[in-house]
């Protein structure tokens, strides 16, 4: 490559930590180091799923990386850090359910529709026709590539060559894998490695044994059902029960109310899910899974008319994201069950962070492989411990919810028992210490990467 081109950049996937690093490293690159192609393999951008949780962690991000204006008209309130309400826990498998616990935090949670968070991020993407943002990384955006593969060119440079599913190939000198739990990039990067076959059972997610309902509940629909009904006016509820719970919160300014339950699937045991992941099902068949539940939940259920139902699926536990000039991010490298709302901002994460490495002032124009291998074993020792620990949080939080979790004496409970207020005030505060991440600093992470780029004396 000529001293003093830019690096180009493919980011695979344009969900939403995929954009998020595209906006971020056009944030940070006041030096225009960098040039982005954008690959999204369908036609068009479509975001799945309702809410999306924006933690103070995340904001801080969003704010550094200029989205904070943009996002602030589609939240439930105004972003602040008083101390609020995440959510408030309630006994919610009896006919009269009880409030236990309230979930706070400094910030609260605040909460968006991913529609709108995507269509935030789409427009602050550096496009040439775009007038919303400065362009210091010029991106073009490529719908309808499908990855299949990507090589080496063996040249001195190291380019990467893209090979998509009917169409031309692309160069590129580093590849972002932003293309979810399915991911190609991940299949690929680990057959790659030295021992690849030791990182045969990361290539495909696994079934977690969990499904849960979906559906958006419009504010008109459940003030008529249900007049004075708490979710109309709370920040967030979770209606916990023995191995199920249902939580709710609103979206797109409190025009709808976002509604998740989640529940052991106890008809099979093989570990394995067969068919979709997502299908529809009947309203009578939600009815029957949280049937003795809060008559709360079930007028949030009577407003659901058409139920979706999704196998909740992860990834194990990856010890590498990064090799080289191939990263992988958010859900390509640790997807990981909803119930903390943490995986978003753990992706969001990530993107920051590498794009704080990648344009950095030691870094040059254009990046060399050395320096390349540095930030990938960076990457790697900063990134991979933290996400890991986020998805190991997340599902002891899950069997905190639903009153499954060894050591607070849940055992000889069955659905719809009785449980003292003791018993679930102790599981409950477990649940607000797993919560505690969400106001911490992401600059601190940053601090740190950017310390080891600066000092660093060993290998790579």
């Amino acid at each position: 490559m000529v001293q003093g081109e830019r690096s180009h950049i493919a980011i695979i996937g344009a969900g939403i930590v995929g954009l998020a690093f595209a906006v971020a490293l056009n944030a940070l690159d006041k030096e225009h180091k960098f040039a982005i192609d954008l690959y999204e393999a369908t036609s068009e951008l479509v975001e799945i799923g309702a809410g999306i949780n924006v933690w103070p962690l995340t904001l801080s991000i969003l704010k550094e990386i200029g989205l904070y204006e943009t996002l602030i008209p589609f939240f439930d309130h105004y972003p602040d850090l008083e101390r609020r309400i995440v959510c408030g826990l309630r006994k919610g498998d009896e006919k009269n359910g009880f409030h236990v616990y309230d979930v706070m935090n400094e910030g609260g949670g605040l909460r968006i529709h991913r529609a709108d968070f995507q269509r935030g991020l789409v427009q602050h993407l550096p496009l040439s026709e775009s007038n919303k943002v400065h362009i210091n990384t010029p991106c073009t955006f490529h719908l309808n590539h499908c990855l299949i593969d990507y090589t080496r060119d063996g040249s001195e440079d190291g380019r990467i060559k893209l090979h998509f599913d009917g169409k031309p190939s692309k160069e590129c000198d580093v590849v972002i894998g932003a293309d979810g739990i399915h991911s190609t990039v991940r299949q690929l990067f680990l057959s790659r490695l030295p021992n690849p076959k030791r990182y045969e059972k990361y290539h495909k997610p696994v079934w977690s044994g969990l499904v849960a309902y979906r559906g958006l509940v419009s504010r008109e629909d459940l003030e008529e059902t249900y007049p004075g009904h708490r979710a109309l006016t709370h920040p967030g509820l979770i209606y916990t029960g023995k191995t199920r719970y249902v939580t709710m919160y609103p979206v797109s300014g409190g025009k709808f109310i976002n509604v998740v339950a989640v529940t052991r699937d106890t008809s099979n045991n093989t570990g394995v899910w067969e068919g979709p992941w997502k299908v529809e099902v009947t309203q009578e068949e939600l009815f029957h899974t949280y049937q003795g539940f809060d008559e709360e939940v079930m007028a949030l259920i009577h407003c659901i008319k058409r139920p979706t139902k999704w196998a909740l699926h992860a990834l194990d536990h990856l010890d590498i994201y990064s090799k080289q000039q191939v990263f992988l991010m958010g859900d390509a490298a640790h997807a990981m069950l909803p119930h903390l709302g943490a995986g978003a901002t753990v992706g969001i994460e990530d993107a920051y962070i590498l794009a704080s490495m990648l344009t950095h002032q030691s870094t040059s124009r254009p990046l060399d492989l050395e320096k390349i291998k540095l930030i990938s074993t960076i990457y790697n020792m900063v990134l991979v411990p933290h996400a890991t620990h986020m998805s190991k949080l997340t599902i002891e939080t899950g069997d905190l919810l639903d009153l499954t979790a060894p050591g607070f004496d849940l055992e000889r409970y069955k659905l719809g028992d009785k449980i003292p207020m003791e018993t679930l005030v102790n599981t409950f505060r477990q649940v607000e210490r797993n919560w505690t991440w969400s106001s911490s600093d992401p600059k601190e992470d940053r601090r740190k990467v950017e310390n080891l780029l600066e000092s660093w004396n060993g290998p790579t």
